[in-house]
């Protein structure tokens, strides 16, 4: 019965600073093993301790949106991939903090990630460390673009950046308004 059987469900996680397509694909790659999926949000809360290589991860400008609205994007996304909003389920992800991740997530839910980038290995590392399985899916696939990326071309005006997301995130980041308050923080940030 779905989320009932929670040896049965998979989380993927990460912090969506927005959802782009590399999510959307990592996502659909997983829900391709397991119909119901968790879905947990990294830096539900201000990072403060950070691995080295990824002390980006604690700044304003990298988590410029908060969790609800990573719910709201991702909820969007879904109707926009056809996944049904019943097969999916959102909690925090605390990664930054992983021993307290056991108070969020049963240890006998699978953690499912990628080996894209080098923080994976270190998220995979830190996982197993706190308890969890992992698993990685190998059919991911690394786009030339990330969430870093996409920021910095909305502050630049580079109408490129709606080509990485999909369209009701676009729809949804302009609305909000999002590139005034990326020009904000990056203004509070010098």
């Amino acid at each position: 019965m779905g989320f009932q059987e929670i040896s049965k469900l998979a989380c993927i996680h990460g912090r969506f600073q927005p959802f782009h397509l590399g999510h959307a694909n990592y996502l659909q790659e997983c829900i391709k093993l397991w119909p119901n999926v968790l879905v947990g949000l990294a830096a539900p809360t201000p990072v403060k301790n950070t691995a080295p290589g990824v002390e980006h991860r604690a700044t304003a400008i990298a988590n410029p949106l908060t969790y609800t609205e990573r719910v709201i994007l991702i909820r969007a996304a879904l109707n926009d991939l056809d996944v049904p909003q019943t097969n999916i389920e959102f909690l925090p992800f605390p990664i930054d903090e992983p021993e307290s991740i056991k108070y969020i997530l049963p240890q006998s839910v699978l953690c499912v990630t990628t080996k894209l980038y080098e923080w994976n290995e270190e998220k995979i590392r830190r996982l197993n460390k706190a308890g969890y399985n992992t698993f990685v899916l190998e059919e991911c696939i690394k786009f030339d673009f990330n969430g870093s990326l996409i920021r910095q071309y909305i502050i630049e005006n580079n109408s490129a950046w709606k080509d990485m997301v999909l369209p009701s995130v676009a729809q949804l980041l302009q609305s909000w308004q999002f590139r005034d308050r990326l020009l904000s923080l990056q203004k509070e940030s010098k």
